[in-house]
């Protein structure tokens, strides 16, 4: 057990080292000693700052009247459900946290409820005592009083602050500091704080909101404040951890001006930002994670910050500026024809915030946000249109500045993401255009937890429509079979063999072997692009592997897929099906038709060869479970096409339209 734990121990800095240990020193004394050293001090309301977010009630709520009606609406349906005790999170629906007022430590999926221990006591990972704490944790983020506070703003109707209010007052008593699964995750308590500030600016007018409701909320920001700098996720969550965290701890310091930590806690947070940029956003502007839905949630924590410092008028680093712009790039290169955006390695359901109803796999109202921030106009053609969001974050002027701004497409039709690894082709940036993107790039980033056994994956949209997509995530600790099976090679559009992945996973976020991938060759002009990669994840069965993608833009896309083995093998080529999908399978051919219209859009033709020779393989289709948010499955059907051989096997998929 000693040499475990001094195994643990190699190659850490003496930074990481101290780090922990300090770390691990409060945690220990906080059990101890918790009279002593958790306490909440009391916080005088003059303290806070007058308008950090620039929220001016009366235009932003003619505007939503006059040019978002619909988002009206839907603000007060869904603010009328949550005052009634019904929430919707992740991909689950009227969800009942109890009545009258929620138990904030009750799981409704699982219908387990966490204990009441400190909250190192309580195993991140596993889910045996807590259920799913990805939905404890979402209704203990309070975004929803961002829902309640517009619903307030748009109606008058103190129902709504009254909801807040009885919420966060029931929040406080059922949370004492350092107590339960709500104090576990640093990036919790960050989400929860700034959701707070939002509320503030959006009931202090109300007289509903008492001072001693405020005085208990700005006490408890400031215990939330201590525990998240105590407790940084530096060496445990370098991800988007800690740049939450670091949002959140500048907002806090922002947010109460006058105290005396408040300097240090922001400068803090901008450290961070700056120090991590170039961990998590590379060159060519891809997200280090390889998934798409994090890219996302970076591009929001970092564009939140540079807009609270514009409103500050306080500089800002022009390289951090740059990387963001970069990321944005990328964010719009992997944009499918209908606005969505494929979901690569893991999507955990959340959002920095909630302010319009938009989907969350649609990065529009982000890309249109990055339209202002850097005054593109091929970020407002991808955008296509603002969004409510825009004019919560940036105001009325935000709006103005993106209607006077002039569209235009982007520059390159097909772009190659060498260093992430994400190879975008299309034949056009019309919403009727066919779009591939193919990955090739690392595994992962540190351990790899939000990655996928996804290796030469592709996903593929035709004539605007997504075809052949990624499965999604459904879970992260709440199952661990289907977590397995939705990181698994089968569930995405790659090659397995004899029904295995081309990386392992090793637990919920960690893998026990990592399939290398590099690219051969790339190029792309007017008329075609072409991509040829291979990845070294078969080769524990002698399995050599290697793919060729060829898009011509007049519509014919030839895949190819060549293996080599001394040893006879099953080899199955997945494809996961959009659920408006199906598929006729004709011998060697598969016909891909519009379930709603029962047209054949798409045709498979196949051609199989073993050393040279005509092999022949086999197509089938079963149904499949599809995710496209965090806690919900769709049906869906998969097909396959299998081969049994040894020796080079080459198989050749062209794909083109019926129509």
């Amino acid at each position: 057990m000693i040499l475990k734990h001094f195994g643990k121990l190699k190659g850490r800095s003496i930074d990481e080292l101290s780090t922990r240990l300090w770390q691990g020193v409060c945690r220990n004394s906080e059990r101890l000693l918790p009279g002593l050293l958790i306490r909440i001090p009391e916080i005088d309301p003059r303290i806070l700052s007058a308008d950090i977010l620039g929220l001016d009630r009366a235009r932003i709520v003619d505007i939503l009247n006059n040019r978002f009606p619909d988002e009206r609406d839907r603000i007060i349906f869904k603010a009328d459900a949550i005052s009634g005790g019904r929430f919707d999170f992740l991909g689950y629906e009227r969800l009942d946290f109890g009545s009258p007022l929620p138990d904030w430590h009750f799981d409704p999926v699982s219908g387990k409820r966490s204990p009441r221990v400190h909250w190192s006591n309580i195993n991140e990972i596993s889910a045996e005592l807590t259920g799913d704490k990805k939905v404890i944790w979402e209704l203990n983020r309070h975004q929803y009083f961002l829902t309640l506070g517009q619903a307030y703003w748009l109606t008058g109707d103190e129902k709504y602050t009254e909801t807040f209010v009885r919420h966060i007052e029931s929040w406080f008593n059922e949370n004492p500091p350092k107590i339960g699964v709500n104090w576990l995750s640093s990036l919790e308590l960050a989400f929860r704080s700034i959701s707070w500030i939002w509320a503030y600016y959006f009931f202090r007018d109300s007289p509903a909101f008492e001072v001693k409701t405020l005085k208990r909320m700005t006490s408890f920001l400031y215990v939330q404040a201590r525990h998240i700098e105590t407790n940084l996720s530096t060496y445990f969550a370098p991800n988007t951890h800690l740049t939450g965290e670091a949002l959140g701890l500048y907002m806090i310091g922002t947010f109460m001006s006058g105290l005396t930590e408040s300097g240090k806690w922001r400068e803090k947070g901008y450290q961070i930002f700056l120090k991590m940029l170039d961990v998590h956003i590379r060159d060519d502007g891809t997200y280090c994670e390889q998934a798409s839905h994090y890219a996302r949630y970076t591009a929001d924590l970092l564009a939140t910050l540079f807009v609270i410092r514009q409103r500050e008028n306080l500089p800002i680093d022009g390289k951090s500026f740059e990387k963001l712009e970069k990321l944005y790039e990328f964010l719009v290169c992997i944009t499918q024809p209908n606005g969505e955006t494929p979901f690569v390695g893991d999507d955990d359901g959340g959002r920095l915030y909630f302010l319009d109803g938009i989907p969350l796999n649609d990065f529009r109202p982000a890309l249109a946000l990055g339209a202002v921030l850097f005054g593109r106009g091929d970020f407002k053609y991808i955008a296509d249109s603002q969004s409510a969001e825009l004019l919560w974050l940036l105001g009325p002027r935000g709006l103005t500045k993106f209607d006077s701004m002039k569209s235009n497409k982007p520059s390159e039709k097909s772009r190659a993401f060498k260093t992430g690894g994400f190879y975008s082709m299309r034949d056009s940036w019309k919403s009727n255009g066919t779009n591939l993107l193919i990955l090739c790039g690392p595994h992962g980033f540190m351990n790899c937890g939000h990655a996928h056994a996804d290796a030469l994956s592709f996903v593929m949209s035709f004539s605007g429509d997504p075809i052949f997509v990624d499965s999604g995530t459904y879970t992260y600790t709440a199952d661990l079979n289907a977590r397995e099976l939705y990181r698994s090679s089968s569930a995405h559009n790659c090659l397995t063999v004899n029904g295995k992945s081309s990386s392992i996973p090793d637990g919920p976020f960690s893998w026990k072997t990592k399939a290398n991938s590099n690219v051969l060759h790339w190029h792309a002009n007017s008329a075609e692009a072409k991509f040829v990669g291979r990845h070294d994840g078969f080769r524990s069965f002698g399995v050599e592997y290697r793919r060729e993608l060829l898009f011509e833009y007049h519509g014919l896309i030839t895949l190819t897929d060549t293996i080599e083995s001394a040893q006879i093998n099953s080899f199955e080529l997945n494809f996961l099906l959009s659920p408006t999908i199906d598929a006729d399978i004709t011998d060697s051919q598969v016909a891909l038709k519009d379930r709603r219209s029962g047209v054949t859009k798409l045709v498979i033709r196949t051609e199989a060869c073993n050393d040279g020779k005509s092999l022949t393989g086999n197509w089938s289709i079963s149904d499949w479970l599809l995710s496209p948010i965090y806690g919900k499955q769709i049906e869906s059907k998969k097909l396959v096409y299998t081969v049994s051989a040894k020796g080079k096997v080459e198989v050749k998929n062209r794909i083109f339209s019926a129509i």
